[in-house]
C-alpha cells in the first residue's frame, strides 16, 4: 500500500496575467515526490491572494465563489485520492488527476503479475475444461518466465507496454536482407 502524502497546493501563475492584472490560478498535486499542475480556470488579483490560507481575500470580486471552487476542487482531489488507495494498486499523481477529471484509469499489467492472475482464472476450471497437470505446467513455465525477467530486465517484474516481439536489431537486419534480394 502507498504511504505517501498528497499535497495539494494552490498558485499564482504570474506569468499568465491578463489584461485586467488579474492572474490565473493553477492548481499543485505532489505525490511521491513527483508534480502535477494544472489550471483552475479561475482568475484573481495577485494582490488579494492569502498564499498561507488558500484563500482569495474580501476585495477581490466574487471572493466567496472563488473560496468555494477551490475547495471544491480540493474535495474532489482527495476523493480521487481515496479512492486510488482503497483499490490497493499502485497510482501515481497522473492517475489521482485522472480520476479528478472523470477519466477511468487503466491498471498498467506487468508480465509476471499478469502470469499469476492468468494462473488464478485458471485455477478456477482445473477438472472442468483443464486437467491439474495441466495447470501444474502452466505454474512451472510461470516460474520461467519469473527468472526470465529477473536475468534479461533485472527486475523482478516488467510491464507488458513495453514488451517487443522482435528486437528492433532483428528487424533492422530482416529489412537489411529483403533489400538486398
Amino acid at each position: 500500500m502507498n504511504t505517501h502524502k498528497l499535497s495539494i497546493l494552490f498558485v499564482i501563475s504570474t506569468s499568465r496575467k491578463r489584461k485586467d492584472s488579474r492572474a490565473s490560478l493553477m492548481c499543485r498535486l505532489t505525490y511521491a515526490k513527483v508534480r502535477k499542475t494544472f489550471a483552475t480556470g479561475l482568475f484573481i488579483n495577485p494582490d488579494h491572494w492569502n498564499s498561507k490560507q488558500q484563500l482569495v481575500k474580501p476585495p477581490e470580486l466574487d471572493s466567496e465563489y472563488i473560496n468555494s471552487q477551490l475547495s471544491l476542487i480540493k474535495t474532489k482531489i482527495n476523493r480521487a485520492f481515496l479512492m486510488l488507495q482503497v483499490k490497493e494498486e499502485r497510482f501515481n499523481v497522473g492517475d489521482i488527476y485522472s480520476l479528478y477529471k472523470g477519466k477511468k484509469t487503466q491498471k498498467e499489467h506487468n508480465v509476471v503479475e499478469y502470469f499469476e492472475s492468468y494462473l488464478k482464472k485458471l485455477k478456477t476450471l482445473i477438472n472442468i475444461d483443464i486437467k491439474q497437470v495441466t495447470w501444474n505446467k502452466f505454474n512451472y513455465i510461470k516460474k520461467d518466465v519469473k527468472s526470465f525477467v529477473k536475468w534479461k530486465f533485472k527486475t523482478n517484474d516488467y510491464p507488458l507496454k513495453k514488451l517487443e516481439l522482435q528486437p528492433p536489431q532483428v528487424v533492422a537486419l530482416k529489412h537489411t536482407i529483403c533489400n538486398c534480394i
